[in-house]
């Protein structure tokens, strides 16, 4: 910990944004490593873990943050109008709100045109495919090692993402 908790702890702070935080979870992976009362050989092998460890944690922490924050989302009042009881000024963002959903849709399907074959494959095994619950289950069911569907389904979306960001921004 003397040796490596700083760099440690600024990981975890970049991954939550928060010193407070960064710490908490530090602190929550020493704990669950000591809980686990697990022997490693070597002073290198406990530092691997105990990285592993943390950065897991703070990866839980963070979903975890994005699900409360997600909950306390309040609803827009426009959102409750419906049908006649929308005003004019309702109505035209409800059509300004469908055109903009439109546009990303024909965006999404023009880029998932422009990957290549295999990470299209991937992400359409992974993502659009309901019948796969799970990136492992899609791989066994088309035999393709699960680390290898992960990356081309990773690739596929970064590259499905900056080509919706940067055809967005070029024409509105």
């Amino acid at each position: 910990m003397n040796r490596h908790g700083s760099i440690w702890l600024s990981n975890v702070r970049k991954i939550l944004g928060n010193q407070a935080d960064a710490e908490d979870v530090v602190q929550e992976a020493v704990r669950r490593l000591l809980s686990r009362k697990r022997t490693l050989p070597s002073e290198d092998q406990v530092r691997m873990y105990l990285n592993r460890v943390i950065g897991n944690t703070a990866i839980d922490a963070y979903h975890a943050r994005r699900r409360e924050l997600q909950k306390r989302v309040p609803l827009h009042e426009t959102m409750c109008l419906t049908g006649a009881d929308m005003d004019p000024h309702g109505k035209m963002e409800e059509r300004e709100d469908l055109l903009r959903q439109e546009r990303l849709l024909h965006l999404i399907r023009e880029g998932l045109a422009s990957l290549p074959f295999k990470q299209y494959e991937a992400v359409r095994m992974t993502m659009l495919d309901r019948d796969t619950p799970s990136i492992r289950d899609a791989g066994v069911v088309n035999g393709i090692p699960y680390s290898t569907l992960r990356h081309r389904t990773i690739q596929g979306l970064q590259k499905l993402r900056r080509y919706v960001n940067r055809r967005s921004r070029q024409s509105p």
